[in-house]
């Protein structure tokens, strides 16, 4: 028994439970977006091209996570406690409330707030990141990704991930959902082991690198994916130089500076002066 009156739970046993919880949640959402899809697709909100790429990305993830949990066995069943024992009154907090302040601390220490602004801010107004939305569109998802900041930015990380979830279903290739929110599950699923989300959020974050090249923060952080979880310094180092010559400013070099260093130890090449000096001077007086 815990000091605040819950069960104990083994590692493997609770490893398993998150991943039984977040499987399920996620198994929820896929079946509303695709009946969204449907929806708006028979409405005429959404084209036939767009229509077909949501549905054969919801359904195949639908289907891989139907398999996961299938793998994972059926939940056990509750035990009834006996007379003499008390009976709990307080129930496990699911994995999105009992992590997403500590990953909200996280994003913010990776100057992801500050990199999603900048680039929104780069493009001309009413210009969207995959050129295929109109200029409405690209106003309410430019209005969502900072709603989904701010939420994340309170802890309340299932909310950001819906509406990053949301940016997506109406413009499938949009970098900056992909990659942020690749990165905020891959943080979750670092921090909470859960394998599942891992392999989710890298997948995205991986696809935001492919397909858009030019969005720098995607390579800041597929190379902190790679120095901290494949621990492969030199790959890390070619994403972050990718991220550098971009020309971030100096307030992003100054953030990132402290999460790069070690790959570039590591990988017995030194740090950029661009990433040290900015370091410098945001310390400075």
């Amino acid at each position: 028994m815990t000091v605040d009156g819950s069960p104990t739970v083994a590692g493997s046993d609770q490893s398993t439970r998150d991943d039984r919880w977040y499987l399920a949640d996620e198994r929820e959402f896929l079946r509303r977006s695709l009946d969204d899809a449907d929806r708006e697709h028979e409405a005429g909100d959404l084209s036939d091209e767009d229509h077909a790429v949501l549905v054969a990305r919801d359904a195949a993830r639908l289907a891989e996570v139907e398999a996961e949990l299938a793998a994972l066995g059926p939940e056990p069943t509750a035990t009834a406690p006996s007379p003499v024992d008390p009976v709990p009154e307080r129930r496990p907090l699911p994995l999105w409330r009992r992590v997403g302040i500590v990953v909200a601390c996280l994003l913010i220490a990776t100057g992801a707030g500050v990199l999603v602004v900048h680039f929104v801010q780069s493009r001309q107004p009413g210009q969207s990141s995959s050129g295929s939305v109109s200029l409405s569109q690209a106003q309410l998802i430019e209005q969502q990704l900072q709603q989904a900041l701010a939420l994340n930015n309170k802890g309340n990380t299932k909310g950001a991930l819906e509406l990053y979830n949301k940016v997506l279903s109406e413009d499938p290739s949009n970098p900056v959902a992909l990659a942020d929110a690749g990165y905020l599950q891959w943080n979750v699923g670092s921090a909470a082991h859960v394998a599942a989300l891992v392999r989710i959020g890298r997948a995205e974050i991986e696809t935001a690198v492919k397909d858009a090249p030019t969005y720098s923060p995607g390579h800041l952080f597929y190379g902190l994916v790679l120095e901290n979880q494949d621990h492969n310094h030199a790959a890390a180092v070619a994403q972050f130089n990718d991220f550098l010559a971009d020309g971030p400013p100096a307030g992003e070099l100054a953030q990132a500076e402290p999460l790069v260093a070690g790959a570039y130890q590591g990988a017995g090449v030194p740090l950029p002066a661009a990433f040290s000096n900015a370091a410098k001077g945001s310390s400075a007086p």
